[in-house]
């Protein structure tokens, strides 16, 4: 009887996470196809972040390690080590401590409550993350892959191609132009704030996505086409300048929407008031001013917990 030395086929395994490995290095590979592969078999992940891991682990050697003795085997290249992985002969495994978003070939910044950041993209263009926000992104030479997990994040994309933008609802091909994403629940909502028409598949209410459009991408795979008036456009980027605008909208949902920002929570314990329509423009970092107007307006008493504020009559 003959004992493999692999049975569970891991240095297969391993051989084929290292040409996956090199492709993207090489920007050979595209992201969608590399993301697929990965989440088909949990095994597939563990093999790459081990490749990837051992990579950093020479990467970040000290130079007594990067340059050994003349009697020791001389270290591999970086070319070298991805001339092996694009052949197939498995890496050595070796070490742990990797950083996840790196072991996926992704790069990522986020923000906190309250929070908002510029990110420069290695192509020019631009992200502003929004309040509570995660934004991931691939950049290769043959494209620029996008992902975002929670939050909002207006995007300046630049250049001539598209890049694909994904989140847990689906993915979409945008063009070059000024966006607004949002992730709200199990849906996404991209809205073109300025740049020229974007074409749209798959979608009946309209062929192509004009400025103060939105397209909503449910999790259950529908999609439709939204328009807005120019100052509905403006409130949705209002928070670029650190403002909160709210159109005749609900308390409750205005209260909501303030809530993002805030660690301490605004809370409307009145149904008939949660039902009251507001508007206004108010500073993100004073919420004071928004609980003011509502009581002014609309008869209500505002009372300041250890949590946060609530609103009653």
């Amino acid at each position: 009887m003959t004992i493999s030395k692999d049975p569970l086929g891991q240095d297969a395994l391993i051989a084929e996470a290292s040409r996956w490995f090199a492709a993207l290095e090489a920007g050979t590979a595209h992201a969608d196809d590399f993301e697929k592969w990965r989440r088909g078999d949990p095994a597939r992940a563990v093999a790459y972040a081990r490749v990837v891991a051992n990579w950093e682990r020479i990467a970040t050697a000290s130079p007594a390690a990067l340059h050994p003795r003349t009697d020791e085997a001389p270290a591999f290249t970086r070319r070298q080590w991805l001339r092996i992985a694009a052949v197939g002969v498995p890496l050595a495994v070796i070490g742990s401590g990797f950083v996840a978003q790196r072991a996926y070939a992704w790069d990522n910044a986020t923000t906190g409550v309250g929070e908002t950041r510029r990110v420069n993209l290695p192509d020019g263009s631009i992200a502003y993350l929004n309040t509570d926000t995660s934004l991931s992104w691939q950049f290769s030479k043959k494209q620029r892959a996008l992902r975002l997990e929670r939050g909002e994040v207006a995007l300046d994309l630049r250049g001539r191609d598209s890049a694909i933008f994904h989140a847990d609802a689906g993915s979409l091909s945008l063009t070059p132009g000024l966006f607004d994403a949002r992730v709200t629940d199990d849906r996404v909502k991209v809205t073109l704030v300025d740049g020229p028409a974007m074409p749209l598949r798959d979608t009946a209410d309209a062929e192509a996505l004009k400025p103060n459009q939105s397209i909503i991408v449910e999790g259950d795979g529908m999609h439709r086409v939204e328009t807005h008036s120019s100052e509905q456009v403006a409130s949705l980027m209002a928070w670029r300048a650190g403002e909160i605008i709210f159109i005749d909208q609900s308390v409750a949902d205005a209260a909501a929407d303030f809530n993002r920002y805030l660690p301490r929570k605004i809370i409307v314990v009145d149904a008939a008031l949660a039902q009251e329509k507001i508007g206004g423009r108010f500073d993100l970092s004073r919420p004071d001013q928004f609980l003011k107007a509502v009581s002014l307006s609309l008869n209500a008493q505002v009372t300041t917990t250890p949590n946060g504020y609530r609103l009653a009559r």
